[in-house]
């Protein structure tokens, strides 16, 4: 197992965390609104914040552990076919994936390197009641899993010698 491997299932292991998290922000959400009639103004952002990296990683995370979804039924009984499909879908991977980056990157950019009229840094903010930066933060993250996922795939299209 490759580090970039090691590296996307630690990852997505460590991601996966942020639904359970998810679970404590809506429980304590549901008890201060309902409970004590004092809602908060950050639970919905950080949710979201906690699914997007649930869901970026998880990508690379499928990718590096080998179980993406297949429709193997074409393909069970002529390895050949097999192998075709299998070229066809790293390749269109890596043309999707390739795509994906650069236009995580610019929006990463566009999100991030705002600056405000006096010359601070003004990054890309929600406009909700909290105002929060999370929107800037999760276009970086969008990129990082993109940029993962797509070295995953362009190493699978590198053929291993065996040991």
């Amino acid at each position: 197992m490759t580090y970039l491997e090691r590296l996307a299932l630690w990852l997505g292991r460590m991601s996966a965390w942020c639904f359970a998290a998810i679970i404590l922000v809506m429980v304590y959400e549901v008890a201060a609104r309902y409970g004590f009639n004092a809602p908060t103004t950050w639970a919905h952002e950080a949710s979201i914040l906690l699914a997007s990296a649930g869901f970026v990683f998880g990508g690379a995370f499928c990718m590096a552990e080998g179980t993406h979804m297949r429709i193997s039924f074409l393909v069970e009984k002529r390895p050949g076919l097999a192998r075709l499909s299998n070229a066809l879908s790293l390749i269109a991977g890596a043309i999707y994936l390739s795509g994906l980056c650069y236009a995580s990157w610019r929006m990463a950019e566009k999100a991030l390197w705002r600056f405000s009229l006096s010359g601070a840094w003004d990054p890309e903010r929600s406009g909700s009641t909290l105002n929060s930066p999370l929107p800037s933060y999760l276009k970086v993250l969008l990129f990082v899993g993109c940029v993962i996922f797509l070295l995953l795939v362009l190493q699978r299209m590198i053929p291993r010698r065996n040991a």
